[in-house]
């Protein structure tokens, strides 16, 4: 028998396959071979930044079309930058982007919420938001987006999150109130980013266990989020043998930032000279963005 090349065995030991529980045969058989990871491929990344640009602007958060059909920000060239994806085989079926803040560069909501997180950076609190959701309209009626949040929270829990944060629109808010038990944290304010107004919302991740069991204490364990967000362990752990999670590497390779720097140039344009002085120790190519892409008036 041939063996496994050193990708592929990478490739199954960073991916989470779904067991088939009740909930997971309910929603994923006609989905072949479904499995939950982490991007590290630019394949991944890319179908990840295609499959939300799409939704986005059906959605009309996008204002005026982009020829490279995808969606992305600086951010996602950071070390922590977490891109999750559930994908069948070879294609790429939902994805959320979690981001960790920092404090060169903050987090996207910062742009509307600013105070809001202070408040709770001055704390001490480790915060974390999230972006980029999206699922294609003809699956989601599969429910994706519960597994990849289901990983997303075992992954915040290993990283000792204290906060997880989300700017949503208003028509969605109580979806995320009542399924995953987020909390009011900002007003509704114009979010110029996508075009649209934004509600700012926040689980407590302290508190989060204890309300999601009283909330669900009655549910059938179909449609029991706490049992099994809490009680039907996944094999993400497994995810960790051999990867460090969190750490301080590049995302990416210099050639796959680079592939995605010159299909959307603007990544870098709005960026502080200390924030691009940060991204080119990571990426040296950038060394060559002209000055004038950048602009000069934060320190």
């Amino acid at each position: 028998m041939t063996d496994l090349s050193e990708n592929t065995r990478q490739d199954r030991r960073r991916s989470v396959r779904l067991r088939r529980s009740a909930m997971l045969r309910a929603k994923l058989d006609e989905i072949d071979r479904p499995n939950i990871k982490i991007a590290e491929a630019r394949d991944e990344w890319a179908q990840s930044f295609a499959l939300v640009y799409r939704e986005y602007l059906a959605s009309g958060y996008i204002a005026e079309p982009h020829p490279s059909g995808m969606h992305l920000s600086a951010y996602n060239l950071l070390p922590a930058t977490c891109v999750f994806i559930f994908r069948t085989y070879v294609t790429v079926i939902s994805t959320l982007t979690q981001i960790f803040d920092s404090e060169l560069f903050g987090l996207p909501m910062d742009a509307l919420y600013r105070p809001e997180l202070d408040a709770l950076r001055s704390q001490g609190r480790k915060i974390t938001e999230l972006s980029a959701l999206a699922t294609p309209r003809e699956t989601r009626w599969c429910n994706l987006m519960v597994f990849l949040s289901k990983t997303m929270f075992e992954y915040s829990m290993m990283n000792n999150i204290d906060d997880i944060c989300i700017m949503v629109n208003p028509k969605h808010v109580n979806f995320y109130k009542t399924m995953f038990l987020f909390e009011d944290f900002g007003e509704e304010r114009f979010y110029p980013g996508v075009g649209a107004p934004a509600v700012a919302l926040r689980i407590n991740m302290e508190h989060i266990e204890d309300k999601a069991s009283e909330k669900y204490k009655d549910y059938d364990v179909d449609d029991n989020i706490h049992e099994f967000f809490y009680k039907m362990k996944s094999t993400l752990v497994e995810l960790n043998n051999g990867w460090t999670f969190y750490d301080k590497r590049p995302p990416m390779s210099e050639e796959d930032a680079r592939f995605f720097f010159n299909t959307r140039q603007e990544l870098c344009e709005k960026l502080s000279p200390r924030q691009m002085e940060h991204l080119t120790r990571l990426y040296p190519f950038l060394k060559s963005i002209p000055a004038s892409t950048m602009r000069t008036d934060h320190p």
